[in-house]
This record gives C-alpha cells, structure tokens and sequence, in this order.
C-alpha cells in the first residue's frame, strides 16, 4: 500500500518571514532618469567645503586641534579633526529636506544609550549646530570593526530595550512626509513613483518608542555598539528590524547572515516587519533620488523605485 505523506504546516512566524522577503523579480530600467536641480546645489561637491565648515565651527568652539581629516562621504562628509578623538557629521542632503532639530533627537538618545551607543562629543557642545546651511555635529570617534551578524541582532534587542523609557523629542518614523518633500526636489519618473507609494501606502499601528531608524550592519560595531544615530526616530521596533533585513527583503542578499541576525533578536512581529518594508524602502528610495544632487549616483535606487511600484 503507498501512503501519501501530508505536506508540513508551516508555523504562522515562518510563513510571515517568507512574505517579508518575497520578491518579485523587477527590472532596472534605464528610463528611471532623476532631473537634477539648478547648479547650485551641486556648487560644494569637493569635500574641501565641509572639511572647512566643521574646523572653522570647531575652532569657534573653543577646540585646539592641528589638522581636519575626511574620513568618509554620504549623505554626510566625516571630518576627523586630528589629534582629537572628535569627528564631526556635516551634512550634505538633510539640510534640503528636514529641520536641525531632527538631528538633536539623535544626539540626545545615543547619549542617553550610554555604552550602547557611540556617544556624541563631550568635549564640545555636540550640535546640531546650523553652519552656511549646512548642519553639523560632533561625536567621539570609534573606530571598530562591523559587528557579527548575532551580535547585530541582540544588539538591536538590547537597544530597544534601553530605549524603551526614552522620552526626549524625536521625528516621527513616518518617511511619507519627506518623500513627498524630495519628490518636489526630483523629477520625471522618480518624483512620479515617490508622490504614488506616499499617496497609497499606510502605516500600520503599532506600539512606538524610541528607535534607531536605520539599523542596517553597517551602523552596528563589534561588541553592539550604535553609531549613526541621524534617523532616530520615534517608531515601532519592527521599523529597525525591517530595516536590518532590507537588503534580504528588497534584493535577496545575505539571508543567511539576516536569519542569524533575526534569531538572535528573538521574538518579535514579522507580519508588522512585512508591512513596514515598503515604506523603509520608500524611505531609502527618497534620499537615494537626492544623490545626483550632489553629484553621487545612487545605483540601486532605480532597483527599489521599481520595487515600490509593486507593492
């Protein structure tokens, strides 16, 4: 006699983590062209320009240093100034899109993460401080390696849960506002997509606390240190966890190291994980679109506008 063996039922948790990263296979069209703004935008491209702003403001400050190094350009310009252990964050795209006081919630929440958190400068007010338009502020500089993939996930654990009681003000987690503010920035396709998907998607609601905003690896340090703390925002944790499977989710990218990451997390709600991806990725799709205004390109940016037009 054959018997025919029942498929497995999968558990209710493996279901949602299979929709949080399922994909559909999008193309990358070259027709996803971004219109750059008039010129003067584009006027501070050398990082000579922030590397002057964060020393002259410093040296207003009242630190003695001897040489401004950059150590790094993004959205901000990393300005090392040597031999001090200080490292200012100039920006070069937050300025166009939010006020000085989205940062100054991020300040006050890595301070109050104490050893969890790369501490913003002590040794001079820290900022944000508005300088030529531009905003800056100043940390500790931390050197380190990335952390584990386990170490990230109990790290973004262990930060929701010392942010928990976290009061100060912060920006709301909600990316709809500011696209709508970049699309107004951008044009063609890229403005299209951006005022649909923050037209048409809803957030759902969830508990909210203090959060990181932007937990990907990269912002997370051997030992579960944060750094990075420009997005902290007020939020549900399930934000910082989409967020740190994004490039699972959107691109099929390290899915080993992202269920690591999740298990050593622990519980938490992968339905609401799902249902927060698309706005993440409308979140990072708007400040992608702003690169060509300082000059960079953004390549996987037409990847995620296309993957917003399908979900």
């Amino acid at each position: 006699m054959t018997t025919t063996q029942k498929p497995r039922r999968r558990s209710r948790p493996e279901v949602a983590l299979r929709r949080c990263v399922r994909r559909r296979r999008v193309a990358s069209p070259s027709n996803l062209r971004i219109r750059q703004e008039d010129q003067c935008f584009c006027a501070a491209q050398n990082d000579r320009v922030e590397r002057e702003l964060a020393a002259s403001l410093a040296r207003k400050l009242g630190l003695v240093f001897d040489e401004a190094v950059v150590l790094g350009e993004g959205m901000n310009v990393l300005v090392q100034l040597r031999p001090t252990p200080i490292v200012a964050r100039v920006t070069r795209l937050a300025h166009l899109v939010r006020p000085p006081e989205s940062l100054a919630g991020g300040v006050a929440l890595a301070k109050a993460l104490g050893q969890r958190a790369v501490p913003p400068s002590a040794l001079i007010d820290p900022g944000p401080h508005l300088v030529a338009g531009r905003y800056v502020t100043f940390w500790t500089y931390r050197p380190g390696r990335a952390a584990s993939p386990s170490e990230a996930g109990a790290a973004l654990r262990a930060l929701h849960e010392n942010a928990e009681f976290f009061s100060g003000p912060l920006r709301s987690f909600d990316p709809r506002p500011e696209a709508l503010r970049v699309a107004g920035l951008v044009g063609g396709e890229a403005s299209e997509i951006l005022r649909d998907a923050a037209n048409r998607l809803m957030p759902p609601t969830l508990p909210q606390q203090a959060i990181h905003g932007d937990a990907h690896f990269e912002n997370v340090l051997a030992g579960g240190v944060w750094q990075d703390f420009d997005e902290a925002c007020r939020g549900p944790r399930e934000w910082d966890i989409a967020c740190m499977i994004h490039r699972w989710a959107v691109f099929g990218e390290l899915e080993r190291e992202m269920r690591t990451a999740l298990a050593a997390y622990g519980a938490c709600d992968l339905e609401a994980v799902e249902a927060l991806q698309p706005l993440v990725v409308l979140g990072i799709a708007a400040w992608g679109s702003l690169a060509p205004l300082i000059g960079e390109s953004s390549p996987r940016t037409a990847h995620r506008l296309e993957w917003l037009r399908h979900h």
